[in-house]
């Protein structure tokens, strides 16, 4: 009877979605209530919570600022009313994140067999990336989820050539540069799979040429009222040093994340029965080296999340280059097929997430990490009992308790300082177009930083006599300072 259950595939195939399901929740779960860090405290103090939702539109000073998701997650709150402001916070990302999976397991299965879509699921989930964005409180996760739309409106566009397919691209090209203007970048890249070839006269058809134009439409329609602005933020200097470094974190975060379907990718081109063009080859190469491209010629170099906007259509690539070898090994060994190819993947997801920490130190330049273990993921990052720790040592006292290091995640302490009733003048810290001049007048002062060679940086610069620590609190460390 077991037997014959599991050579059944829809059984085979409803137990793996049940699968796929239970990995998300426990992955969400377990994560869910982590500590806000830097970007996620400044936007919701900076943006999402502005007097005027209209403000957040035109408040765009730092690219922190993703102004659709802004705008979205704001309506999101006050639509959630008396349900607790930490949930709710991290709530709309793990929706959009679960929203992105049905909607590949939807559109794709009609595209691919249902069980290449499952396996390209699988894989995400079980990614470190994963756990990251499906509860940031950041625009990364919806510009997944509307990468997946526009990649499918494009596609039937394209097969069927429908004007209403272009009005609903436009909505989503709009809304998808409102997040993020690198999103346009994702935009370039499905222009380029859907063009039937590199020919000049395809490239500028009716037919493909309002899905080139069109996203570039939506961009400077959204941003002309704030160009200004948005010039202005494009120009600070924020990145990584190293392009060779931020492409290697970059690719290496998808190769570990996806490696069992590329080699299911790389099986599949023996068993596929449509070879593929020279053209397409170019196109899908070319596709794949736009970060590389943008990492190596830009200085800095963007921050490798940058780019996750890429990764559903890398996904759907790989997806048809692997739906020949998954639809012929599922139909030669039906049911078992399927389960096998997904004990491997959660194999394999297992080794990265038990050396997630070495690979984020290894892949990782200068602490950054957008893919794999960062500060902000680790147990010893806790803002929440640093403030508590601060107002403990304070004590009775109402004056200026602590200079906050920039470099110390200054954003999550203020976030947690108002979650606790501390008034901000409580803290002392530099502000984007204001340093702090001095540490006051007291004999002492408490400074929140990470590291004594950081503190030494603060000593030098506040002519601080001497300091000592008082209290550890992981990432971030207490010391008390003597001025005087």
């Amino acid at each position: 009877m077991t037997e014959s259950f599991l050579k059944n595939k829809n059984f085979a195939f409803v137990l793996a979605c049940l699968a796929l399901a239970a990995l998300a929740l426990h992955i969400v779960v377990g994560i869910f209530f982590r500590p806000l860090w830097f970007d996620e405290a400044l936007t919701v103090m900076d943006f999402v919570m502005l007097p005027d939702v209209a403000d957040i539109y035109r408040h765009y000073s730092i690219p922190n600022n993703h102004i659709v998701y802004n705008i979205f997650l704001r309506f999101w709150i006050e639509l959630c009313g008396p349900m607790p402001y930490v949930i709710s916070l991290r709530l709309f990302s793990v929706l959009t994140a679960f929203a992105s999976i049905f909607l590949i397991m939807k559109l794709w299965k009609r595209r691919f067999c249902r069980e290449t879509a499952v396996i390209a699921c699988f894989c995400f989930v079980a990614s470190l990336p994963f756990a990251i964005y499906a509860t940031a409180i950041r625009g990364y996760m919806l510009s997944f989820l509307l990468i997946i739309i526009s990649l499918e409106t494009a596609l039937c566009y394209r097969d069927s050539g429908k004007p209403a397919h272009l009005i609903f691209f436009f909505i989503i090209a709009f809304l998808s540069a409102g997040i993020m203007p690198t999103n346009l970048i994702a935009s370039a890249a499905i222009y380029l799979l859907v063009l039937p070839s590199l020919n000049p006269k395809e490239i500028v058809s009716d037919k493909t040429l309002y899905l080139g134009i069109i996203p570039v439409a939506g961009f400077f329609i959204f941003y002309i009222p704030i160009f200004g602005k948005l010039m202005k933020a494009l120009s600070l200097s924020e990145g990584w040093s190293s392009g060779i470094s931020a492409s290697g974190h970059f690719y290496g975060a998808f190769l570990i994340a996806f490696l069992p379907l590329i080699v299911f990718a790389l099986a599949g081109i023996f068993f596929s029965k449509e070879k593929t063009g020279g053209a397409l080859k170019v196109q899908i190469t070319l596709i794949f080296l736009i970060p590389l491209l943008v990492l190596l010629l830009k200085t800095p170099a963007p921050f490798p999340r940058a780019f996750f906007c890429l990764w559903p259509i890398w996904i759907f690539i790989l997806c048809s280059m692997a739906d020949p070898f998954i639809r012929n090994s599922n139909g030669k060994f039906p049911g078992h097929a399927l389960l096998a190819i997904l004990c491997i993947c959660f194999g394999w997801s297992l080794l990265p997430s038990g050396f997630s920490t070495q690979l984020s130190n290894r892949l990782s330049k200068g602490g950054q990490d957008d893919f794999f273990k960062p500060y902000f993921m680790r147990a010893e990052f806790n803002p929440l009992g640093t403030v508590k720790k601060s107002i403990e040592i304070a004590g009775a006292k109402t004056d200026s308790f602590a200079f906050v290091d920039f470099a110390a995640d200054c954003p999550s302490i203020i976030f947690y300082g108002r979650l606790l009733k501390v008034n901000d003048g409580f803290w002392i810290f530099d502000r984007p177009n204001r340093k702090a001049s001095s540490l006051g007048n007291a004999e002492s002062i408490h400074v929140i930083t990470r590291t004594q060679g950081e503190m030494e940086s603060i000593a030098e610069r506040f002519n601080i006599k001497s300091y000592e620590l008082t209290s550890d609190c992981g990432y971030q460390k207490i010391y008390l300072a003597k001025l005087k």
